[in-house]
């Protein structure tokens, strides 16, 4: 047998002559074990023996017949050969066919008969096996191709939520959406700049939720770790984004937390921070699978800095990195349609810095520039985060105050205007002094009037400063009257 275990079949109701003489025919490849006429061999016999085909003589299966189905049903999933004894009519032989028989042979059975009958049957059984195993196989490979598809459905639907938006805090929350098909995603939060710029890098932080809370300040200082590991000090300034369309009260836990550094085109420009709720298991096409939503990820989030960086070129005024006449214009309407709305005062202050061409063409446009640098700075620490600053024109200012009354308005620009008078302005020509005339107006909420109005009336007040000696605040009223110093004059 050279080492081989020999195969096992089964003899259910054969007498001993056919027994002797099939174990003859099976030689040293098979071995037979019996079972008397009205022995049913039990399930765990079978899933024990394993035999590959059964011998059941007629009177055998007459008994089988007589038993409840589910008694005899493990019988029915082996091959099974017939030794038909007795008379027996065609009707009769054609339904034992139909009962799943391999062969049916008539006694008294030979060698050869035996021999024949067990090589066909062999033959039947390797070919079952043959077709079962391909069956298995093209049940597997269709099983890949599902998955394949699903991975590939996954990917298009990512690609597409990721793609459609130009605002980073929707493609992390589509993000976010979209992963947790595939892990177990708890929370998303990301930092990024840029990625036109490696050095002096302004940042935004964006951080699930709508208010500043302990697991935001949590997240906040795991982001700026990160981007502190990838750019060491180049970080100088940070905004704060709170992605109110997601909500989590998850704190990082770096056991569940995948790290994903942005890099498109060899330029790093962020971090994303993704928490689980649970170790990721995750298989070989699943990781592959995960990389390419990474890259689509790093692709939107990309197209989406450049989008906000040009948004800021546009928007932003280059030498005080204040905001330009062009954004200031829009902003003023929003904010007026939203306190006529609400019934509340909106104040604007438009300051001018006094003999400006006067400070160019002595010292030069550098020491000028650097007045308006200084000046910006200074209006920005003067300022609630809530106050608007744009660069109107030139040596112009302009500060929309919302909710804001005309006598604060008016404290608060004399507070500047001081300031401005206080402040050494650091030049390349030394220090300098200047001093600057501020106009003051507020919206007038008992009649409907355009936007422009409020620009109209504090650039009345702000030459009638100038008019009156500069280096002073005044405020036109709708009906004209002026405030002066805080002091009312008709």
């Amino acid at each position: 047998m050279n080492g081989q275990t020999k195969k096992l079949m089964w003899g259910l109701g054969i007498n001993d002559d056919d027994a002797e003489v099939i174990r003859r025919a099976a030689g040293d490849r098979f071995a037979l074990s019996c079972f008397p006429a009205g022995v049913t061999p039990s399930v765990d016999q079978l899933e024990a023996d394993e035999p590959c085909l059964l011998w059941i003589s007629k009177q055998g299966w007459d008994f089988f017949q007589t038993l409840p189905s589910h008694a005899t049903a493990h019988i029915d999933v082996s091959s099974r050969i017939l030794i038909m004894g007795g008379e027996y009519d065609l009707a009769e032989l054609e339904s034992l066919l139909e009962c799943g028989f391999t062969e049916i042979i008539k006694p008294p059975i030979t060698e050869q008969r035996a021999r024949e009958v067990l090589l066909s049957a062999v033959e039947t059984q390797n070919l079952y096996q043959d077709i079962m195993h391909m069956t298995r196989e093209i049940c597997l490979e269709r099983e890949m191709l599902e998955r394949k598809n699903d991975m590939l459905s996954f990917l298009v639907s990512f690609l597409e939520k990721v793609t459609q938006h130009l605002n980073p805090a929707e493609i992390l929350h589509a993000a976010q959406t979209e992963l947790q098909t595939l892990l177990p995603v708890s929370a998303i939060n990301a930092i990024c700049w840029s990625p036109q710029v490696s050095k002096n890098v302004h940042a935004t932080i964006y951080v699930a939720g709508s208010e500043k809370n302990d697991v935001a300040r949590a997240w906040t200082e795991m982001l700026k770790a990160h981007a502190q590991r990838l750019l060491g000090d180049g970080v100088v300034s940070t905004d704060m984004e709170y992605m109110g369309n997601v909500t989590t009260d998850v704190l990082p836990s770096p056991d569940t937390l995948l790290a994903i550094d942005l890099e498109h085109g060899g330029a790093t420009f962020g971090v994303v921070l993704v928490q689980c709720h649970r170790q990721p298991q995750l298989g070989k096409d699943q990781i592959q699978v995960l990389r390419s939503a990474i890259s689509h990820l790093t692709l939107g989030l990309n197209n989406a800095m450049l989008y906000t960086a040009a948004q800021h070129n546009a928007d932003i005024d280059g030498l005080t990195q204040l905001y330009n006449r062009r954004h200031f214009d829009a902003r003023l309407i929003e904010e007026d349609t939203r306190h006529r709305r609400y019934g509340h005062s909106l104040c604007l202050l438009i300051a001018d810095i006094d003999n400006f061409k006067q400070i160019n063409d002595t010292h030069g446009h550098l020491a000028g520039d650097a007045v308006l640098k200084d000046l910006s700075r200074i209006l920005e620490t003067s300022l609630r985060t809530s106050d608007y600053i744009a660069r109107f024109g030139g040596e112009e200012f302009a500060v929309l105050l919302p909710c804001t009354s005309a006598s604060h308005a008016v404290m608060l620009a004399e507070r500047i205007r001081n300031k401005i008078e206080e402040h050494n302005f650091a030049t390349d020509k030394g220090i300098l002094n200047a001093t600057a005339s501020i106009g003051v107006a507020c919206i007038d909420l008992t009649r409907e009037e355009p936007p422009v109005e409020i620009i109209r009336r504090a650039d009345a007040a702000l030459y009638r400063a100038k008019d009156e000696g500069k280096n002073q605040v005044h405020m036109l009223y709708p009906e004209n009257g002026l405030l002066v110093s805080g002091g009312y004059t008709a």
